[in-house]
């Protein structure tokens, strides 16, 4: 056995380990190192490695730099005694041996959105644009009209304003002008502009309709769809609504005041001399006729003489002819007595429910439209909301207006303000999630969008603006997200469109361009919200009290006053049922003389004949030829008498010939028509003025002379029938 000394034994140790360190540290790199190599680990990194590459001949470039795989490494020793390296170690010109590394995963940028738009525009700056057109138009500059006209209609429709009114009254002016210089095609174009920008305004329809008819008379669908959408829009409009129906009743108020002046009136002086007949017995017998008639119309004038009300002048009239009344005449005197008596009361409650102009009701109305003459509302309400006074539909208002006029952070602060005032409005929180989306907070307007849909199921717009936020999100996302990103925006705008079918043609702003305003829905508060807030109360009370003074004066407003006349016009009818037992004088059927019990006591109670047409016609044998000739032209005389009167006050007042004729209800109802029409024809300029004017004079003077004139042809043709017929 060969024993080697202890230090060959060391040396040879030293040279087997010496490959086996050499091929550790050069052994390939995992999966992972090649996906990510990352930096090495501090106790592994050996200052003579230099891992960058200079950027010219003697410079080192400072960053990091990567490594050329067709470099071939190269080996050098260091020099450095007591310092041998275990491994080859490469200089400063070479590069180390490193594993091939695959090329880089390029990620493509993500789109730029754009920016959502909120333009700040006032009534001024509007209105700017109008005069531009207006001194284009002066010198005749088309080119800058037509830019100004065209400029006009974005601004509509970017604003969301339902109408621009002062300018639409300006360009059918201009219109106008057009017309009568014969430019018929310049009038029409004006006038469809005057439409566009306000399509809601009666006043341009009709213009428009006009024309029409002017320039294509032969074409009746295009003038007749432009009156049909000008009456409409007065229906819906409170502004035209409400004056047209205030008109309207007043006119019928009106009417059947006027028929229970005719009636009683036309009863009274058609048995007046019979209640003067039985006055006369009411005095000593040694005063003559004439002197009781005449003490008697003294006594009636009474009623005027002390200033008394209309109402207590009609019922004294009635009183003292009501005796002599048939049923029917009773009746129907009562009903318009009792009617007469209820006007205060029904022309109180007719101007609560029509007003509007001046009260909160029309600032909403304003703010809500959006249009031109809204800034006015807007400070109003506001100094009403810093007073605490302002209700949930004003804030709501206000706020939309400021959304679309680029005020965003007045607009937030006054939806929180309604929000408190009403809490989980679908409607408000659409609108508060869009001004939103305007000052940037995304997440805050999707989690609001997302409270009105569930708030609201019925309703569209949340659903249409969510899917507009998500769709703009996934603009941002990684690839691997968009899809179920636009899974949601797809599921959204199939609930949005299930809901409201028009929104199947809705097409966003374009990107260029992306206003807050079209981009995004905003519901609008129907009129029920916000109608309640037109108070007329007061207005309704100084009617009612006015009116109350001039047919009952000296008592005091209220139900006793409405209720007066009626209990008065009843106590009369049955006043009128004692004219029998008081002995009440009636009216010849033959003479009209007075069938008087006390002056022929002869005459049974009910006879309907006097005591010479009784000894004439009825007891022959008993009164000469001659007389009885002489009576019977006398009869006759009356007879052709009363139906010259009959005619006469008949072609005067339509119903009034029936009246005297017997026929009080008929009488009645053509008094109260022709009244109207005759009414409703003087009085063609209304009682309350709309804001831009209302229909056309002859769209108003046209059908009230129609129904004056066939009223009053009817009620002499019916006139003629109840004459043959006696």
């Amino acid at each position: 056995m060969i024993r080697l000394p202890l230090s060959s034994l060391i040396l040879w140790g030293l040279l087997l380990l010496t490959p086996a360190l050499a091929s550790a540290q050069l052994e390939a790199p995992t999966r992972l190192q090649e996906v990510d190599p990352g930096p090495l680990e501090p106790d592994l990194q050996d200052e003579s490695y230099d891992t960058t590459e200079p950027a010219d001949e003697g410079a080192v470039d400072d960053g990091e730099s990567e490594s050329d795989p067709d470099d071939v490494p190269r080996k050098s020793p260091r020099g450095a005694k007591g310092k041998a390296p275990a491994v080859p170690v490469p200089s400063k010109t070479t590069v180390t041996p490193a594993p091939v590394e695959p090329p880089p995963v390029v990620i493509a940028p993500r789109p730029v959105l754009s920016p959502i738009l909120t333009p700040r525009v006032s009534d001024d700056e509007v209105l700017a644009v109008w005069d531009r057109w207006r001194q284009a138009r002066a010198t005749n500059d088309s080119a800058t009209a037509e830019k100004a006209q065209q400029e006009l209609v974005t601004l509509k429709r970017e604003l969301l304003a339902a109408d621009l009114e002062p300018i639409s009254i300006g360009f059918l002016r201009e219109s106008e002008v057009r017309r009568r210089a014969g430019d018929m095609g310049g009038a029409l174009r004006l006038a469809e502009l005057a439409v566009e920008l306000s399509p809601r305004l009666p006043l341009t329809r009709f213009g428009l309709a006009e024309l029409y008819a002017l320039s294509s008379p032969a074409e009746p669908g295009r003038y007749l769809g432009e009156l049909r959408a000008a009456f409409v829009s007065m229906a819906l409009d409170p502004r035209y609504r409400g004056p047209a129906l205030a008109d309207l009743g007043s006119l019928m108020l009106l009417a059947w005041s006027a028929t229970a002046v005719a009636l009683v009136g036309l009863l009274f002086l058609r048995r007046v001399r019979y209640a003067l007949h039985d006055f006369h017995h009411l005095l000593p017998r040694a005063v003559a006729r004439w002197q009781s008639a005449l003490l008697g119309v003294l006594l009636l004038g009474l009623p005027l003489t002390l200033g008394m009300g209309l109402v207590p002048r009609l019922l004294v009239l009635l009183a003292v002819v009501v005796p002599y009344l048939t049923r029917q005449e009773r009746v129907v005197a009562a009903v318009l007595m009792a009617g007469l008596g209820l006007t205060p009361l029904a022309a109180g409650q007719l101007t609560r429910v029509t007003a509007f102009a001046g009260t909160p009701a029309e600032d909403v109305y304003l703010l809500e439209r959006g249009g031109l003459s809204a800034e006015g509302a807007m400070a109003r309400v506001k100094a009403r909301h810093e007073a605490r006074a302002a209700t949930f539909p004003e804030l709501a208002a206000l706020g939309q207006y400021e959304s679309r006029r680029g005020l965003l952070e007045d607009a937030r602060l006054h939806f929180k303000a309604a929000s408190a005032v009403r809490n989980g409005d679908a409607r408000l929180l659409t609108r508060f999630g869009n001004a939103l989306v305007g000052l940037g907070d995304v997440d805050g307007a999707a989690q609001l969008y997302v409270q009105a849909s569930q708030a609201d199921p019925q309703m569209a717009a949340p659903h249409y603006n969510i899917a507009q936020v998500y769709r703009r999100q996934a603009k941002t996302l990684p690839d691997e997200q968009v899809g179920k990103a636009m899974e949601r925006v797809t599921t959204a705008t199939a609930s949005a469109q299930a809901l409201d079918g028009a929104l199947l043609r809705r097409e966003p702003p374009p990107e260029d361009r992306l206003l807050l305003n079209l981009l995004m829905l905003a519901p609008a508060l129907p009129e029920s919200e916000w109608l309640s807030l037109a108070d007329g109360t007061e207005a309704g009370r100084r009617v009612e009290a006015q009116l109350e003074r001039w047919l009952l004066p000296g008592v005091e407003p209220g139900p006793v006053a409405w209720a007066l006349p009626a209990v008065a016009a009843v106590l009369l009818v049955f006043w009128g049922l004692l004219a029998q037992r008081l002995r009440a004088a009636k009216v010849c059927e033959r003479c009209g003389r007075p069938v008087c019990v006390r002056c022929d006591p002869e005459l049974g109670i009910g006879s309907a004949q006097c005591g010479q047409c009784v000894n004439v016609f009825s007891r022959r044998g008993l009164v000469p030829q001659q007389l009885r000739q002489r009576k019977a032209d006398q009869v006759q005389r009356h007879q052709a008498w009363a139906g010259r009167v009959t005619y006469a006050v008949g072609a005067v007042l339509s119903g009034a010939g029936h009246v005297f004729s017997g026929g009080a209800v008929r009488g009645a109802l053509y008094a109260f028509l022709f009244l109207f029409a005759l009414a409703a024809t003087l009085l063609h300029h209304g009682l309350v003025r709309a804001p831009h004017g209302d229909a056309p004079l002859y769209l108003k003077l046209v059908p009230a002379v129609l129904l004056l004139v066939s009223v009053h042809l009817l009620s002499l043709r019916g006139l003629h029938r109840l004459r043959q017929g006696e």
